[in-house]
């Protein structure tokens, strides 16, 4: 007897699991984004700060307040220059890729939530940076001083290098889906804005990640910081708002019939 066709069965389909997608998105972004050019700028950014405390250390007495030598370096090097540089690469080069060559457009078109889609992106990138960087202050402390930890700065920096590196990521994450010169814009932002014009006017301070950092780090340091700037709680909301922001305007990004214009 012949089943009608009307009267086959649907297939069944189970409910999309999301940390099972998740997975394999963020395998996914690392499979678009992992090269040896990638890795080779990485490392090199990781290894600079162990590479300065490795002279400090090799002086001996003639290198000076060690304080004053990590503070310096943690500021400049892997607050200013590592942390902010390895975001941008992880946080734009995935969905760059992506909006090029097309695969976005399969992966929009799954059941998966658009949301998850840039919150999965959002915490391969964040995790990866703020890890590696919190590895490299870690690292450098070492090296520099061992296991005395001066007036608690290593620690302190390996906490705010690790917020930095989930709030560059969230910013270079959104920058990504708006602009398909994301890359550009975000050096414009960590050279310019960040490097040249938070360091001039004070009210910039409010709008600069970097700052950000430092003001989550000064309350962990014995002493505290000079208070000028922006807050620890002010740059926690902040950081919060542009994560969930991020995760918004992402979703809604990816919302856009024609796949062409994301990132445009």
């Amino acid at each position: 007897m012949t089943v009608p066709v009307s009267m086959t069965p649907a297939p069944a389909f189970g409910r999309v699991s999301l940390m099972r997608t998740a997975l394999v998105l963020m395998r996914l972004a690392w499979a678009r984004t992992g090269s040896w050019l990638l890795l080779l700028g990485v490392s090199a950014l990781l290894l600079l700060p162990v590479l300065f405390s490795l002279i400090f250390a090799s002086r001996g007495a003639l290198s000076g307040d060690p304080v004053d030598f990590l503070l310096a370096r943690y500021d400049t090097i892997v607050s200013g220059l590592a942390t902010p540089l390895i975001a941008l690469l992880l946080g734009t080069s995935a969905f760059s890729a992506e909006t090029d060559d097309g695969t976005l457009l399969y992966i929009v078109t799954t059941t998966t939530p658009r949301w998850w889609i840039v919150s999965a992106r959002l915490l391969f990138a964040a995790l990866l940076t703020g890890v590696l960087a919190s590895l490299s202050v870690l690292a450098s402390g070492f090296v520099a001083v061992g296991l005395s930890n001066p007036e608690g700065i290593v620690t302190a920096f390996s906490v705010a290098v690790f917020y930095g590196g989930v709030t560059y990521s969230a910013l270079f994450t959104m920058l990504a889906l708006l602009t398909r010169r994301s890359l550009v814009m975000g050096l414009v932002y960590v050279l310019f804005w960040e490097g040249a014009l938070s360091e001039t006017f004070q009210a910039i301070q409010f709008l600069s990640v970097r700052k950000w950092m430092t003001a989550v780090a000064e309350p962990l340091i014995a002493g505290g910081g000079d208070g000028v700037g922006p807050s620890a709680t002010y740059a926690l909301i902040a950081a919060a708002v542009v994560v969930v922001l991020t995760v918004y305007v992402g979703g809604r990004r990816l919302h856009e019939p024609r796949m062409g214009r994301i990132g445009s």
